[in-house]
């Protein structure tokens, strides 16, 4: 395929050791900022400082994972001086990034790791074409959208080429994704309403469509109409109590839910239940929009050609770290929404940067012909961790598309219990080999594999050769669960 070659990153060899004048680079760099130990106290002092008189952060156990992100919505350790509003990764022994370029960032030492979770630098980090358009328009105007300019209108057009016809009304944001930090949110995000208020009356939450976990697994007929059902029992009930239904949320691919693929043909059954009962089908592209599928452009559009949301949103991605995001809908929406009376205007939304800096992430897209990438390497990553899932008793699924990848830790093959605790002793293990991974899931045990998209075939060899590695030592002297006992 297009653009699959083993040596992607702005012409660097992608796995090998950092070469001497980036190592020299970044030295140079340290010379003129504080040594993390410095930083870390100051974030520590003022983290502190923060703090209501006589109250600790939380602090003992594993992060609490989200139930996942439906509604009507579907289900989806930090250290003493965390905050829990201000979590870094790995919190025992944090890094200080201070430089990145295409699938790889470096430590104030100038050590480099590979990043594979990384989806916001979507064409990898600092792209100098991304970098390129901000600079130049930055050089020439930025200021809102109440003026008229070319790059909103190319940018809608160019986004409205990649979408189904009938979305064709953009709503441009400067933020990039909605994880509840508005009341409005937090209520339609059981992973956040669960740890404050509780769920709200008008909220009505569906199960998540794990075909691993959930209620109807890899043995049922039809997961896609099971799961759907769920939702019509759920509509069914709300409206029994004289509700009516406003709309259904859905991550087309759920990621805080634990790298989740809905069987195919659950969107349109679901779609079906809620427009019948008045309600819209919006489809949350934030993580795993702009080719990351490897198939599609989209990935609700992995649910069947015919399939179209009346909203999709998108973010992160769509600025390759700059803070730009965007609702598209359709016509009967929009009116919808203009007939009441309520103007929309975002400052910062549609800025002419920020619109450069979309244009010029849809043209690398193109021409590095990462969507046909993704697809490729996708697939060689899943192969290979496929072969260490028949190798290794602990990884009881290993699921995805694209470069969308989840692997499912367990303690027992019977339950399948979350293996939470080995899963986080991995993630430490390869941030020592210099690899950048995290975990997310309610069990906090899914691997998630979601890079840049230059991410390369060596890439995949190298972490998944560390990764066997690590399980082979853990099966040898941690056998801390019974799936790493199983193994001779």
């Amino acid at each position: 395929m297009g653009g699959a070659s083993a040596g992607r990153g702005f012409g660097r060899s992608p796995g090998a050791p950092p070469r001497v004048p980036q190592r020299l680079l970044a030295s140079a760099m340290a010379e003129d900022q504080r040594g993390k130990a410095a930083t870390l106290a100051l974030r520590r002092r003022l983290l502190s400082c923060s703090r209501a008189p006589g109250k600790t952060s939380p602090s003992g156990g594993p992060l609490s994972g989200p139930g996942a992100g439906q509604t009507v919505t579907q289900e989806g350790t930090e250290s003493p001086d965390e905050s829990s509003s201000c979590r870094l990764f790995f919190p025992e022994d944090p890094i200080k990034i201070v430089r990145g370029q295409g699938q790889y960032m470096y430590d104030e030492q100038g050590a480099e790791y590979i990043d594979c979770i990384n989806n916001v630098a979507h064409v990898g980090h600092c792209h100098p074409l991304v970098v390129q358009a901000a600079h130049e328009q930055n050089q020439l105007l930025n200021t809102n959208s109440r003026y008229l300019h070319d790059n909103i209108v190319d940018y809608a057009q160019r986004l409205s080429k990649t979408l189904p016809e009938k979305l064709c009304v953009f709503y441009f944001l400067n933020s990039g994704a909605y994880h509840g930090h508005l009341s409005s949110l937090i209520d339609i995000s059981p992973y956040k309403f669960r740890d404050l208020d509780g769920q709200k009356e008008w909220v009505h939450v569906a199960p998540l469509p794990d075909t691993y976990r959930g209620p109807y697994r890899e043995d049922h007929p039809n997961p896609a109409v099971a799961y759907a059902s769920e939702v019509k029992r759920v509509v069914s009930s709300a409206q029994e109590k004289g509700r009516k239904i406003a709309a259904f949320f859905a991550e087309s691919l759920p990621s805080v839910g634990g790298q989740i693929i809905p069987p195919a043909g659950y969107f349109p059954e679901v779609a079906g239940h809620i427009r019948r009962a008045g309600g819209v089908f919006v489809a949350d592209e934030i993580q795993v929009g702009f080719g990351r599928v490897g198939k599609h452009f989209w990935a609700f559009q992995l649910q069947g050609e015919d399939f179209v949301p009346d909203i999709v949103t998108m973010g992160k991605s769509i600025g390759n770290g700059h803070p730009v995001a965007c609702v598209a809908t359709t016509q009967a929406v929009a009116r919808a929404f203009e007939a009441t009376g309520v103007e929309y205007f975002n400052t910062f939304g549609g800025s002419p940067v920020s619109c450069a800096v979309g244009l010029a992430v849809l043209d690398v897209l193109e021409k590095e012909q990462l969507q046909a990438h993704a697809a490729c390497v996708g697939s060689f990553l899943m192969e290979l961790l496929g072969q260490q899932k028949a190798k290794h008793p602990i990884l009881g699924d290993v699921r995805g598309v694209g470069l969308f990848i989840g692997v499912d830790l367990i303690k027992d093959e019977a339950t399948r219990m979350p293996a939470t605790e080995e899963a986080d002793y991995v993630v430490s293990r390869l941030k020592e080999n210099y690899i950048l991974l995290s975990t997310d899931g309610p069990g906090r045990n899914v691997l998630k594999f979601k890079p840049p998209m230059c991410f390369s075939l060596d890439n995949a060899r190298h972490v998944v050769a560390k990764l066997d590695a690590i399980l082979t030592d853990m099966e040898e002297k941690v056998r801390s669960c019974e799936t790493l006992r199983l193994h001779s």
